[in-house]
């Protein structure tokens, strides 16, 4: 049977419609503590507030107070804030509202001063961050009937979260109260023990300019949130990059060959760039445009046949990769591809390249870190896309799968994070990723095909035995 090849696919970059899904914020978590005056029964009602805005968007807020008997009252709400109706109906795109009523009492009997109020946040022109601006109170159809500003509020610096603030907002036996005001471990993990090594393998195409920026700032996040972590673990930290030049199969193929990790060992391999498929071909898996960026025009205005023949000498499927770092017998292995993994020719398109930092995070908790990389032992294949979907990015926030895989994993290994230990594991942190990722890609409009984007990541997940 006649083969015919399908070409590689390009990487979309495009103006997202929320930047608020790619800024993430410069810490693992921004802390506002802010106060007003609510009335209840006629009576004035003096409500404290605390904000925790985690890395992924995530988040909630704290109120506490005391009724007019002196009982106390302490509540949280989920943070899920939306666009604000007036008393018209019309959406006043210059705030969030959030809701209050549907609070969580953690302290006291249910009674509630937060009945139809809201807190406001004032949005910005990349919506950003929250910072609280107002309260208000609302109609029984979650209309805006009046407003007021805050008596007080400022955004609290990690020197700030102290026992009696914490004290005030949550309980002692809560993870968040614990790992701001107990001793945190700091080293100690190997005492007597071979310290392992983080190796992290990064595989991005920066020359090509459709993409290129945005691998970059895929390459120099990740790099960035790898040595954080291998620094609060005080492991070893081998990182490669296969870039530039050196970007080609031939450079991938010889350092995979010559890649020994120990068992102890973490390998966190990621790949950023073009990708494509084959109709012919039964692995659902992407495979990986490695043509050099300087054979790409010669290559391009080859015959089809030669083509092919150059194409087949620079292609690695993400699933031959994975097989062949597994079989190495590192404890945690990690291979991720962000990449297209479809099955026809994309043109470039134009791109507006909006302003905007590339930031990471800064503060993780150690405990949390040891979790998930020094105790998970995990073999990982995922992927950003399924077979016939286009992978979306931008040339100054990264790609959208990569970057919401960064946001997941700074939620959990934050301090801020108030859950249980026990769900800081691999498995959530993808699970959590895919389930953003396809969420959100249905918010940015696709250029070429002219329609809301689709993006449907997926994995496989074999957790080791002892």
């Amino acid at each position: 049977m006649e083969f015919s090849p399908i070409i590689s696919s390009k990487k979309i970059f495009l103006a997202f419609i929320f930047i608020i899904i790619l800024a993430p914020s410069l810490q693992a978590q921004i802390f506002w503590q802010f106060q007003w005056k609510s009335i209840k029964s006629g009576k004035p009602v003096l409500v404290d507030g605390l904000l925790v805005h985690l890395e992924d968007r995530s988040g909630f807020i704290r109120l506490t107070y005391l009724d007019h008997e002196k009982q106390l009252h302490l509540a949280e709400i989920n943070l899920r804030p939306d666009y604000l109706q007036n008393t018209k109906g019309k959406i006043d795109s210059s705030f969030w509202a959030q809701p209050l009523g549907t609070s969580k009492q953690l302290v006291g009997n249910g009674a509630s001063a937060l009945d139809n109020q809201c807190l406001l946040f004032k949005t910005n022109a990349n919506n950003d961050d929250l910072q609280p601006s107002h309260f208000g109170v609302l109609d029984g159809t979650g209309r805006l009937v009046n407003s007021s500003a805050l008596n007080s509020k400022k955004q609290l610096e990690q020197n700030m979260l102290l026992e009696p603030l914490l004290a005030k907002f949550f309980l002692k036996e809560e993870p968040l109260y614990k790992n701001y005001t107990s001793s945190k471990t700091r080293g100690g993990y190997f005492a007597g023990k071979p310290i392992p090594t983080m190796h992290v393998i990064i595989v991005a195409d920066l020359k090509d300019p459709s993409i290129g920026k945005g691998c970059k700032v895929d390459q120099v996040k990740l790099s960035q949130v790898y040595i954080t972590i291998a620094q609060k673990l005080k492991v070893r930290l081998d990182t490669i990059n296969i870039v530039n030049d050196n970007y080609n199969r031939t450079q991938l193929q010889q350092m995979l060959q010559a890649f020994k990790p120990g068992k102890d060992d973490m390998v966190l391999f990621h790949y950023t760039g073009h990708g494509f498929n084959r109709e012919d071909s039964l692995d659902p898996y992407p495979n990986l445009f490695l043509v050099p960026y300087a054979q790409r025009t010669s290559w391009e205005n080859a015959k089809a046949d030669e083509q092919e023949l150059g194409l087949r000498n620079a292609t690695m499927s993400i699933q031959e990769i994975y097989e062949t770092i597994i079989a190495k017998g590192a404890r945690l292995n990690i291979v991720i591809s962000d990449c297209c993994n479809t099955n026809y020719k994309l043109k470039s398109i134009p791109v507006n390249d909006l302003s905007g930092t590339s930031r990471g995070f800064t503060n993780l908790y150690p405990d949390y870190c040891k979790k998930l990389f020094l105790e998970e032992k995990v073999n990982i294949l995922a992927t950003a896309v399924k077979k016939g979907e286009q992978a979306a990015s931008h040339p100054t926030k990264g790609s959208l799968f990569t970057n919401y895989y960064l946001q997941i994993i700074s939620s959990y290994l934050s301090p801020a994070y108030n859950g249980s230990i026990e769900e800081v594991n691999w498995n959530s942190v993808i699970q959590g990723t895919e389930k953003k990722t396809k969420e959100t890609a249905p918010s940015i409009y696709n250029t070429t095909t002219k329609s809301p984007f689709k993006m449907t990541p997926f994995s496989k997940i074999q957790l080791k035995k002892d």
